[in-house]
């Protein structure tokens, strides 16, 4: 099974989920049914140290850890190491959250870097996904193509209670958008805000009918009750 199959659920904080409990955590994600976790491990060139807590919890529970970390471009050796600190804390994937710094005048440069120093790093054999903006007509200046030729999973930011959007149109017209990169689609959507139980379930379903591998929701400490009860229903 790929690291990105199921659904999945992203911690930003680890603290602000479950009291930062990793025990209570990990069996709560049990409960709903997760494959996984996608947790933060790194911003820019800084490691954050609470990837490391949640490790050994996980993998007792059978869950996968993805790391993520926001990429900013212009610390990439420090990304590389804090990528590396994930990966021998126990990180079996990795995911690239590029967004706005990308799309500036460079953005393409930086993001061959980036690639070039993860392909010369011992992190080079993981499976690397890149998460960033759902629509690459609305961002013609973002290197989609770049983060495609050398990463694994495509996993857009399908956030439909941003636009006022039906969540399936959203994660329709992305997948429609992003297949032109020939990458597995694994889409994240909205557990946050103004987003509603019936648009997850929504949300679920269309990804289900469209036989994606895979789905994961921001975030875990922005979730409502309601929410996670929305994503234990969801087959895929």
């Amino acid at each position: 099974m790929k690291p990105y199959a199921g659904k999945q659920l992203w911690i930003w904080e680890l603290q602000n989920c479950i009291h930062g409990d990793p025990v209570a955590l990990c069996k709560a994600a049990n409960v709903l049914g997760l494959s996984g976790l996608i947790v933060k491990a790194w911003d820019g060139g800084n490691y954050w140290l609470q990837f490391g807590k949640i490790i050994a919890a996980a993998h007792k529970a059978g869950l996968l850890v993805g790391a993520w970390g926001y990429s900013y471009g212009r610390e990439i050796p420090g990304e590389v190491r804090a990528m590396t600190r994930a990966l021998q804390a126990g990180a079996d994937w990795f995911v690239i959250d590029a967004e706005i710094e990308y799309e500036a005048l460079g953005g393409q440069r930086r993001a061959q870097a980036l690639l070039d120093a993860i392909s010369a790093s011992r992190v080079s054999n993981a499976t690397i996904g890149y998460s960033t903006f759902d629509l690459p007509e609305m961002h013609p200046d973002f290197p989609y193509e770049t983060f495609s030729q050398r990463c694994h999973v495509c996993m857009p930011q399908v956030y439909w209670a941003e636009r006022k959007q039906d969540p399936a149109v959203g994660l329709h017209n992305s997948l429609a958008q992003c297949a032109r990169y020939g990458l597995p689609f694994a889409p994240t959507g909205d557990a946050y805000g103004a987003s509603t139980p019936e648009q997850i379930k929504a949300f679920g379903l269309a990804a289900k009918a469209a036989g994606l591998p895979g789905i994961s929701f921001w975030s875990w400490q922005h979730a409502t009750a309601g929410m996670l009860d929305a994503i234990k229903g969801i087959q895929i």
